[in-house]
């Protein structure tokens, strides 16, 4: 076990892309550590990876947005409050129990790393990330939630010595 698996979380990951091979064990670790460092209490937590047409049917669906996305987040469940402010401190997470998805497109991963000249897991790493991130209370509306939701997602990625490339702006996903 590592040190953060936590029984407390239920991590679902179905991948039914076929853009690239997706290292599913990787994606719930990077759930498991990223609720660790949010420090959520419970959770379960369902990951979809999935092509550019099917995240546009969910995008145009749930949020009635006719193009595809990066990542989608829905927030099924939260006992525990969700900040109101921008001026929240970090950890949103701290103590909450969630349910929640988070939809992500490997097509687009790939397509937006060879555009900034990184790698396609690292992209995908970056959304799953934002999703989870949203889960967990951040917003990225406005300049200051903005810079809080990059700095905890630098926060995060660094735990694989990742940092995130300074052109990413995650601010239209439709989370």
């Amino acid at each position: 076990m590592s040190a953060y698996e936590n029984p407390a979380y239920e991590i679902d990951v179905a991948n039914s892309q076929s853009c690239w091979t997706v290292d599913e064990e990787f994606l719930r670790e990077a759930v498991q550590r990223t609720l660790a460092l949010e420090e959520v209490r419970a959770a379960e937590i369902s990951v979809a990876v999935i092509d550019n047409d099917e995240i546009q049917v969910l995008n145009r669906q749930f949020l009635e947005h006719d193009y595809a996305t990066d990542v989608l987040s829905f927030l099924l469940e939260c006992d525990g409050e969700l900040a109101d402010d921008s001026t929240a401190a970090p950890p949103l997470g701290r103590g909450k129990t969630l349910s929640g998805e988070v939809i992500i497109s490997a097509e687009m991963a790939a397509d937006r790393a060879a555009e900034f000249g990184w790698e396609a897991d690292k992209e995908l790493l970056l959304y799953l990330v934002h999703g989870l991130l949203h889960l967990c209370g951040y917003d990225d509306h406005t300049d200051e939630q903005r810079a809080l939701m990059r700095s905890r997602e630098r926060a995060v990625l660094s735990q694989w010595n990742i940092v995130p490339r300074d052109e990413v702006d995650l601010s239209r996903s439709d989370s």
